[in-house]
C-alpha cells in the first residue's frame, strides 16, 4: 500500500504545492495517522480543497492504471499544470467546510472504474485518431449515469481547445423540438470567443460563413438564437422570410439536418475534442433522435464524442428504434460509401485552417476528403453498486480506515437501497439529518447506531419516496412552492423568470429577500444547482419528482396553467417567442379562453413546422383543434383552417397519410368554408396522391374535377375530344402571337382574380399528373390553357414552367426546334419577371429543370451545358429545392461521363456530391450518381467488371423502372466502349427503343448513338463471319443482321434529324455513324473503300474538335478494326496506337489494357509493350 506521505508528495508535485523545501512539514504524517488528522493538517497548510482534490485525482489516475490505459502521454500529463481540477475548483465557492459535513461532491465514482476506463479510452481515440465516438449509457434512475458522463469533463477541458457541452431532455416539454441539442450548441456559441481567443474566434466565424449558406444559417438561427454571436442574420426582414417560404416541406427537414451537420463539422475543426452530452434520451423528441442519427452517421466529422444517457426501464419506441439502427447500420452502407479519396467541392464545404493563440498547432477543417466509417458505438449499462462499493463509499465519506468498521453499516445501507447510488446518497443524508449518523467532535469520529438505523429506515427501491420525506422534513411551505415553480419552468430556468412567477403566484410573502434566501437554501440542501450566475436546475430528476409528488396532481396541473398564464401575460414579445414551446406545453390542456389558447397553439405549431419538427407541429395543431368548442363556427373558420392545414402537412411529412387525408377532407367537406380557403388542403391532398402514393391517374382526375366544379374550366375526358383539343392547342401555340416580345412580357399585368390564380395552381399540378399518367395529349391541352389564361387574365409565375415544357414538346414531339428555342427564351424572360415581382417561389428551379434537361442540351455545346447544369444546381439549392438540385447533379455527372471528361476528375467530382445525397437521404439520386461512378471505375480498371455495374460503389438492382432503365443505358454505353457489341445490340433491340421513347432528357441523344454503334458493329461482325465461312445458318445470321441494321438505321436517321435541326452535340455522332454504315457496306462487298477511310478520318476530326476524347478514341479503334480487316496492317496499327493514346488521355486504363493485348497479337510495337507515351 502506498503511504499517505508518498501520495501527498505525488499530489504536491503535480499541483506544484508544496515545494521540496516544504516536505518536512509532512513528517508528522505516517501510515498510522488517521485520515481526518491528515486532512486537517493539510487543510491548515494548503486550503480545505487540497486533500480532497488530491485524493479524487489520485483515485482516477490509479483507476486508469489498473485498467491498462495509462499511456506514456497520460503519465506525462500527470506532471503538467494546471489540471482540470484546478479549473473546476476555481469556479466553486471558496467557503470553509465545517467538521462533520458530508461532502458527496468530493467523492470519486466507486464501482464505476471499468466504465470510466472505457470513457477514457473513447476520449483517447477522439484525441489521437480523430474518430467519432457515440457512448450510450443506460441504467435505472439514480444509477449514476449523469455522474459517469460528466466524469471526463475536466479532462476534456484541459485541452486548450477542448469543450464539453451539456443538454438535457425533459418529459414536461417533450414536444419542444431539439431542446437538449439547442441548449448544448447555445452554450458553444456563447463560449466560442472565450475558448478560441479573438484570432481563433474570427477564423471560426469565417469558416461558418464559408460553409453555411444564408438559408442554412437562417434555419439554424430558428433553433440556436445565439448563432447571432457568430453569424448574424441580415437585417432585412424580407430576406429572413423569403428563404424559408421557398423551401418545400419535403426538403426542409433534410436541409436543416444537413445545416446541423455542416455546423458540427466546422465546430469539430475549431474545438478538439468536442464532447456533447445529451441527458435523458428516453424523453427526446423524434426530431432530436433523427438529428442524432444524421450527425453520428455523417462521414465528414472528426474529433467528436457524443454521450447519451437514458433510463433502461423507460425506453420509448422511438429511442429503441434509433438505438437499434446504431447497432445494425445500413447493410448497403459499404456499397454506398466511396472507398477512394476525393476532394470536397469548393462550391459546398470549403477547407479552412484554424489556429489559436493558446496553441501553435494548426487544424484543418475535416471535409469529406476521405469517406469511410470512422464512427464507433460503445454501450454501457449501469447496475446497482455492490456491498464492496458501498463500503468504499462509506470509508471515503466518513474518513474510515478499517474495513471491518465500515462493513456492517455498508451492508445495512446496501440492503435498504439495493445499491442504487442516488438512493444511497439520499438515505445517508436522511440518516444525517435524523442524527442517526453524526460526527463526534470530541473523538473526531463519525458515530452511528445500526439498530436504530434498522428500525428507522425502510426497504424500498423508490428513491422518490425517501427524497420526498427529506423535502417535507427540511423545507418550509415557501420552499416547497419555490421547488414547484422551478419544476414548471423546464430543465434550466433563468432566475428572472423564477422571480416573475414567484411574485405573481400569490403565496403570501413574495419578497425578493425571501426568494434569495430560499434559492440559497435550496442549493445548500442540494435540491437545486446553480449554473453560472443566473440559472438554476434540479440536482436530480428524483428531487423534481419528489417535489411534484407532495401535492395532488390536479393541484400541480393548476399551477402549471397558472405559470403558463403568467408567462404569456408578462413576457415581452421577444421573450415569449423564445419560450413559446414551454408556454404552449404548460397551457395546452388548460381551461384558458378557447380561441386564445388555440391561437397560441397555432403559433407553436407554425414555429415547430418552421424548424422541421413535424411531430411537435402536429401535436400543437391537433390540440389547438381540440380546444376549439365549435371548430367550424364562423368566427373560428380562419383559425380552424390554419390548424387543420398545418396538422395535415405535418402528418403527411411524418408518413401518417390516413390522418393527413382525414384532416384535408375535413376542410374540403365544410360547406361554410369558401372554395378559395380550401385550396391549400386540396393541394396537400393532390400532392399526397402524386408523391406518396404514385397514383397519378387518381390525382389527375381529382384535379380535373376541381377545375370543372369550382371554376368551370373543363377538359375533354374522351380520346376523340382530347385529340381535337390537342390539335387546336398546337395551332394556337404555332401562331406568332404565342411568342410574346420582351415588351409584351413586361407589360403583362398580374393575375388578380383569386379563382383564376387557384385554377393556375391546380392546372400546374394536373400537368405533372398527366405526364406521369401517360396522357401527353391531355398534358399539352392543360399547358396551352395555362398559357392562354395568362394572356387573357394576367401574368402568373407558373407561366414560365408552362413555356419551358411547351418548348420541349415542340422540340422532341413536333420536331420544331426553332420554335422550341424561342419558347425557351420566353420562359427565361418570364422567370426574370416573376423574380422582379417577388412572386417566383419554386418556379425558377422548376423552369431551370425543364430547360436544362429537355432543351439546352440540344441547342448548346456539351461543355456549356455542363456549366449551366451547375448553375441550375446552385439555383435550386439556394431555394431549398434539394430534390431538383440533386436531379440536376445526376444529369451533370451523366453528361460529364458521356462527353469525355477525364475519368479521374469525374471520380473526384462525384465524391463532392454523393456525401450530400447520403446525408440528406436522397437515395434515388445517390444510386444514380453511384452507377455513373461505377461505370467510370470499370473503365479505369479499378474493378474486375467491364459492362456489369457492380463493385465498391453500387450493385445493379431491379426495382424502380426508371433506375433500371438508367442501368441498362450505362450498360449500352460500356458495351460500345469495351467492344461487347453483341450484348449491346441485343440490349438495344429489346429495351433501347423504350428508353428513347420515355426519356428524351439530357443524355437521351448519347444513348441513340451508343445503340447505333453496337448495332452497326455487331451487324458488321455477322457480315464478316458470314464472308469467312462461319457455320451459323445463313437464314439465322441474315435475319439477325437485318434486325440490327433496321434498328441502327432508325437511330442513325434520328441523329441525322437532330443535326439538321442544329444540335451541336451530335455532329460527330453523325460522322461516326456515317463511317460505320459505309464500313458495313464495304464489308459486305468485301473491298476496301477510300470513302470509308475519309468518313472515319472526318469522324475523328469532328470528335476531337467537339472535345469528345472518348468518342475520338472509339472512332480510332473502329477505324483500326476496319483497316486490319481489309489487311491494311500498317495503317491499322497506327490507328490502334492512336486509340490507346486517346483512351489513356481519357483515363480508361482497363480499355487500354485490352487494346495493348490486341496490339501485341498484331505486332510487337514498343507502345504495346511499354505503354503509351
Amino acid at each position: 500500500m502506498v503511504s499517505l506521505e508518498a501520495r501527498a508528495l505525488a499530489a504536491a508535485k503535480r499541483l506544484k504545492t508544496p515545494s521540496q523545501e516544504q516536505l518536512p512539514k509532512f513528517s508528522g504524517i505516517d501510515e498510522n495517522t488517521s485520515v481526518s488528522e491528515a486532512s486537517a493538517h493539510t487543510n491548515s497548510l494548503y486550503g480545505s480543497d487540497f486533500f480532497d482534490e488530491t485524493e479524487s485525482k489520485l483515485g482516477s489516475v490509479s483507476t486508469t492504471a489498473r485498467n491498462g490505459v495509462l499511456t506514456d502521454d497520460i503519465k506525462a500529463e500527470i506532471d503538467i499544470v494546471p489540471t482540470s481540477l484546478e479549473r473546476e475548483t476555481s469556479n466553486k465557492l471558496r467557503e470553509a467546510v465545517p467538521l462533520g459535513t458530508l461532502r458527496f461532491d468530493r467523492q470519486k465514482l466507486y464501482g464505476r472504474e471499468e466504465y470510466i476506463a472505457k470513457l477514457n479510452d473513447a476520449l483517447f481515440q477522439v484525441n489521437r485518431h480523430a474518430t467519432v465516438e457515440l457512448i450510450l449509457i443506460a441504467g435505472p434512475s439514480g444509477s449514476g449515469k449523469t455522474a459517469l458522463a460528466t466524469s471526463i469533463q475536466g479532462d476534456v477541458e484541459r485541452s486548450p481547445r477542448g469543450v464539453y457541452l451539456q443538454g438535457k431532455f425533459d418529459l414536461a416539454v417533450r414536444e419542444q423540438p431539439y431542446t437538449a441539442v439547442a441548449t448544448a450548441l447555445q452554450d458553444l456559441c456563447c463560449r466560442a470567443r472565450e475558448i478560441l481567443g479573438q484570432e481563433g474566434f474570427e477564423q471560426f466565424q469565417e469558416a461558418i460563413r464559408k460553409n453555411l449558406d444564408s438559408m442554412e444559417n437562417q434555419l439554424l438561427h430558428g433553433i440556436i438564437p445565439s448563432m447571432s454571436h457568430i453569424a448574424p442574420l441580415p437585417e432585412t426582414a424580407a430576406t429572413r422570410t423569403d428563404f424559408r417560404a421557398s423551401i418545400k416541406l419535403d426538403d426542409q427537414k433534410n436541409r436543416l439536418h444537413y445545416a446541423f451537420v455542416k455546423f458540427i463539422r466546422v465546430a469539430c475543426a475549431a474545438f478538439s475534442p468536442l464532447v456533447i452530452f445529451l441527458d435523458d434520451l428516453q424523453w427526446a423528441d423524434i426530431s432530436s433522435l433523427d438529428l442524432l442519427k444524421v450527425i453520428m452517421l455523417d462521414q465528414g466529422s472528426a474529433n467528436l464524442m457524443v454521450i447519451g444517457t437514458y433510463r433502461s426501464n423507460e425506453v420509448s419506441p422511438d429511442l429503441s428504434k434509433t438505438i437499434q439502427e446504431f447497432r445494425t447500420p445500413d447493410k448497403e452502407a459499404p456499397k454506398r460509401q466511396l472507398l477512394l479519396s476525393g476532394q470536397e467541392s469548393k462550391r459546398n464545404l470549403k477547407v479552412s485552417t484554424f489556429s489559436t493563440q493558446s496553441s501553435n498547432r494548426q487544424l484543418t477543417l475535416p471535409s469529406q476528403e476521405i469517406i469511410g466509417s470512422n464512427s464507433r458505438l460503445t454501450e454501457l449499462t449501469l447496475g446497482n453498486l455492490t456491498v464492496r462499493d458501498v463500503k468504499h463509499i462509506i470509508m471515503s465519506l466518513l474518513s474510515l480506515e478499517e474495513e471491518s468498521i465500515a462493513k456492517p453499516l455498508a451492508e445495512v445501507l446496501h440492503r435498504r437501497t439495493l445499491g442504487n447510488p442516488n438512493f444511497l446518497k439520499t438515505l445517508i443524508t436522511v440518516l444525517y439529518e435524523d442524527n442517526l449518523l453524526s460526527f463526534n467532535v470530541g473523538t473526531m469520529q463519525w458515530t452511528w447506531d445500526l439498530q436504530e438505523i434498522e428500525k428507522s429506515s425502510f426497504a424500498s427501491d423508490n428513491v422518490v419516496d425517501l427524497t420526498r420525506r427529506g423535502i417535507e422534513r427540511n423545507s418550509s411551505k415557501e420552499m416547497h412552492h419555490l421547488l414547484l415553480c422551478v419544476a414548471c419552468l423546464g430543465n434550466i430556468c433563468e432566475e428572472k423568470y423564477i422571480r416573475l412567477v414567484w411574485k405573481k403566484s400569490n403565496v403570501g410573502n413574495t419578497s425578493e429577500r425571501l426568494l434569495q434566501q430560499l434559492l440559497g437554501q435550496a442549493v445548500k440542501q442540494m435540491f437545486l444547482e446553480r449554473i453560472g450566475t443566473s440559472q438554476f436546475r434540479y440536482s436530480h430528476d428524483a428531487v423534481k419528482e419528489a417535489a411534484i409528488s407532495l401535492v395532488p396532481r390536479d393541484e400541480f396541473d393548476a399551477l402549471l396553467q397558472q405559470v403558463g398564464g403568467i408567462l404569456f401575460e408578462e413576457l415581452s414579445k421577444e421573450e415569449l417567442e423564445a419560450m413559446l414551446f414551454l408556454v404552449a406545453d404548460l397551457l395546452h390542456n388548460s381551461d384558458w379562453p378557447n380561441n386564445k389558447l388555440s391561437q397560441l397553439l397555432l403559433r407553436a405549431a407554425q414555429k415547430a413546422k418552421g424548424v422541421s419538427a413535424f411531430s411537435s407541429a402536429s401535436f400543437y395543431a391537433l390540440h389547438g383543434i381540440k380546444r376549439l368548442p365549435q371548430v367550424w363556427k364562423s368566427e373560428n373558420v380562419q383559425l380552424a383552417l390554419k390548424l387543420h392545414t398545418i396538422a395535415a402537412e405535418a402528418e403527411r411529412c411524418l408518413g401518417n397519410l390516413p390522418q393527413a387525408k382525414l384532416l384535408c377532407k375535413s376542410v374540403i367537406g365544410q360547406l361554410t368554408v369558401p372554395k378559395l380557403e380550401k385550396m391549400q388542403a386540396q393541394k396537400i391532398l393532390i400532392d399526397m396522391l402524386i408523391h406518396e402514393e404514385d397514383d397519378f391517374t387518381v390525382s389527375l382526375n381529382y384535379s380535373l374535377d376541381l377545375l370543372s366544379e369550382d371554376i368551370g374550366c373543363r377538359f375533354p375526358r374522351g380520346k376523340a375530344g382530347q385529340v381535337l383539343g390537342a390539335i387546336h392547342a398546337i395551332k394556337q401555340m404555332k401562331a406568332e402571337t404565342s411568342i410574346p416580345s420582351a415588351y409584351t412580357i413586361k407589360d403583362l399585368p398580374m393575375m388578380t382574380d383569386p379563382m383564376r390564380v387557384y385554377g393556375m395552381e391546380i392546372m400546374r399540378m394536373a400537368t405533372y399528373s398527366a405526364f406521369f399518367a401517360g396522357q401527353p395529349i391531355l398534358m399539352l391541352m392543360i399547358i396551352n390553357r395555362r398559357i392562354q389564361w395568362c394572356f387573357k387574365y394576367g401574368f402568373h409565375a407558373s407561366m414560365a414552367t408552362a413555356y419551358a415544357t411547351m418548348a420541349s414538346v415542340f422540340m422532341h414531339k413536333l420536331g420544331d426546334w426553332e420554335r422550341g428555342r424561342r419558347m425557351a427564351a420566353v420562359a427565361v424572360q418570364l422567370v426574370e419577371k416573376a423574380k422582379a415581382l417577388g412572386v417566383c417561389g419554386d418556379v425558377e428551379q422548376d423552369t431551370v429543370i425543364r430547360l436544362h434537361f429537355l432543351v439546352t442540351p440540344w441547342i448548346k455545346p456539351a461543355r456549356s451545358v455542363c456549366t449551366q447544369l451547375i448553375d441550375g444546381y446552385k439555383t435550386c439549392m439556394s431555394h431549398g429545392d434539394v430534390d431538383n438540385a440533386f436531379k440536376i447533379i445526376v444529369a451533370y455527372e451523366f453528361s460529364q461521363l458521356l462527353s469525355g471528361k477525364e475519368l479521374k476528375q469525374l471520380e473526384a467530382d462525384i465524391q463532392c456530391y454523393r456525401p450530400q445525397m447520403e446525408a440528406l437521404k436522397y437515395d434515388k439520386w445517390d444510386f444514380q450518381v453511384g452507377i455513373v461512378l461505377q461505370a467510370a471505375l470499370n473503365l479505369m480498371g479499378k474493378t474486375e467488371n467491364t459492362t456489369i455495374l457492380a463493385g465498391s460503389v453500387v450493385e445493379e438492382k431491379p426495382g424502380v423502372r426508371q433506375l433500371w432503365h438508367q442501368v441498362q443505358f450505362l450498360k449500352r454505353f460500356l458495351c460500345a466502349h469495351f467492344g461487347e457489341y453483341k450484348t449491346g445490340a441485343i440490349n438495344s433491340v429489346k429495351i433501347g427503343k423504350e428508353w428513347l421513347k420515355a426519356y428524351p432528357g439530357v443524355y437521351y441523344g448519347y444513348d441513340a448513338f451508343h445503340q447505333a454503334i453496337c448495332l452497326y458493329a455487331e451487324a458488321h461482325n455477322i457480315a464478316q463471319n458470314a464472308s469467312s465461312g462461319c457455320r451459323l445458318a445463313p437464314s439465322t445470321s441474315g435475319r439477325t443482321m437485318s434486325l440490327y441494321k433496321e434498328h441502327a438505321y432508325r437511330n442513325h436517321a434520328l441523329i441525322k434529324s437532330w443535326v439538321k435541326s442544329g444540335g451541336p452535340n451530335h455532329v460527330h455522332h453523325l460522322s461516326i455513324l456515317d463511317a460505320e454504315q459505309a464500313a458495313l457496306l464495304s464489308c459486305m462487298q468485301k473491298s476496301k473503300s477510300k470513302e470509308v477511310c475519309k468518313l472515319y478520318e472526318k469522324a475523328i476530326v469532328d470528335s476531337v474538335r467537339g472535345g469528345f476524347v472518348n468518342h475520338a478514341a472509339l472512332t480510332e479503334e473502329r477505324y483500326a478494326d476496319y483497316l486490319l480487316e481489309m489487311d491494311d496492317k500498317q495503317e491499322g496499327i497506327y490507328h490502334l496506337e492512336n486509340a490507346i493514346k486517346r483512351y489513356s488521355d481519357w483515363g480508361a486504363m482497363r480499355k487500354v489494357e485490352f487494346l495493348r493485348e490486341k496490339l501485341v497479337k498484331v505486332t510487337c510495337s514498343p507502345l504495346a509493350q511499354n505503354g503509351s507515351s
